[in-house]
């Protein structure tokens, strides 16, 4: 009974108004409704709930790290380690911004769950879903059709892909790769001369503050996953089952999504129904979050929101090294 109270709540809470963007909704799990059925406490349940899924994404890490597939992912078992531990620390920053974000242009959409929280919740178990599905490559265990395994599949139902696919297909993905980067940079600098969302930056402009921050981290996560799930597809299907570009269009049109549903939120007409005079349009949101404290090596971040990305993945090598032992796990991963 209690469940079935909270599902109708959560259906009444994201559908009070149409123009409303439709934010990433937590999906909970059987252990948050345990903790609700005893404590009667959505957001510690949920707070619990994150503390348990983080701990699972790191025994992912582990595991990917020590998996004997991973290691002519690089030359050597320390550029894996450097790789995985950007990828970590890169998505960590990317979801604590983008959530930050969806928050403020969120703050006056009455949820069970704050958004802050439930906007990291869903994005750490989009992102255990990742891991499980590079996991079943390295482990030669995805479906033999990799059509029907589902990881990293691009809606063909978009108007503009479907035109486009009428071209040759590595034209075409190379296409809407530049375009979907394109949008990406105007809504950035929507966002930032937005009088709701403006502000959150914490800096004078786009070369500087938590919308920099933001772009470089999404893009070192965007860049390192795709490295990883080339070479996953390599392993579990053999050589070009997988292209770079193509991931990195998935990112794209992923992120994308994300940053319309923040906008649109932030000007929904629940929204200006309810805005106060005295919103400071998200500075002391933007306060909260703290600079990244070092940049990554991902030169595609030094662009200043400008051209094309490239991932940095490894040339295929016809001569494979042998597996190298004493796979040891860092310390950021435990």
């Amino acid at each position: 009974m209690l469940r079935f109270f909270f599902v109708l709540l959560c259906c009444l809470v994201y559908n009070i108004n149409d123009s409303v963007a439709k934010m990433p909704i937590y999906d909970a799990s059987d252990y948050y409704y345990q903790c609700l059925e005893v404590n009667r406490d959505p957001e510690g349940c949920a707070k619990q709930d994150n503390s348990r899924i983080l701990n699972d994404i790191k025994k992912q890490y582990r595991a990917i790290l020590t998996n004997p597939n991973l290691v002519n992912w690089h030359d050597n078992i320390t550029q894996n380690t450097e790789t995985m531990r950007d990828m970590y620390e890169s998505w960590t920053a990317y979801r604590t911004r983008l959530c930050s974000l969806s928050h403020k242009s969120a703050q006056y959409l009455e949820k069970l769950i704050p958004e802050k929280i439930s906007c990291t919740m869903y994005y750490e178990q989009h992102h255990q879903d990742h891991l499980d599905k590079v996991l079943a490559l390295l482990n030669k265990q995805a479906p033999q059709n990799k059509m029907q395994f589902g990881y990293l599949y691009i809606d063909e139902h978009d108007e503009k892909y479907e035109e486009c696919r009428k071209n040759k297909e590595e034209d075409c993905i190379r296409a809407e790769l530049l375009r979907t980067t394109k949008d990406i940079k105007n809504i950035y600098k929507t966002m930032s001369e937005d009088e709701y969302l403006g502000k959150w930056n914490n800096g004078p402009d786009l070369k500087n503050g938590n919308f920099r921050d933001l772009y470089d981290s999404w893009i070192a996560y965007r860049n390192r996953l795709c490295s990883l799930s080339v070479w996953a597809y390599e392993v579990g299907y053999g050589k070009n089952a997988m292209s770079s570009d193509y991931c990195l269009l998935y990112f794209n049109i992923e992120n994308l999504d994300a940053l319309k549903n923040i906008l649109v939120s932030a000007h929904s007409t629940l929204d200006e129904e309810m805005v106060t005079d005295d919103d400071d349009g998200g500075a002391a949101e933007g306060k909260t979050i703290q600079p990244l404290q070092r940049k990554f090596d991902t030169p595609s971040a030094d662009e200043d929101l400008s051209g094309s990305s490239e991932a940095q993945t490894k040339e295929d090598s016809s001569e494979k090294k042998s597996p190298q032992k004493n796979l040891n796990v860092p310390t950021w991963a435990k």
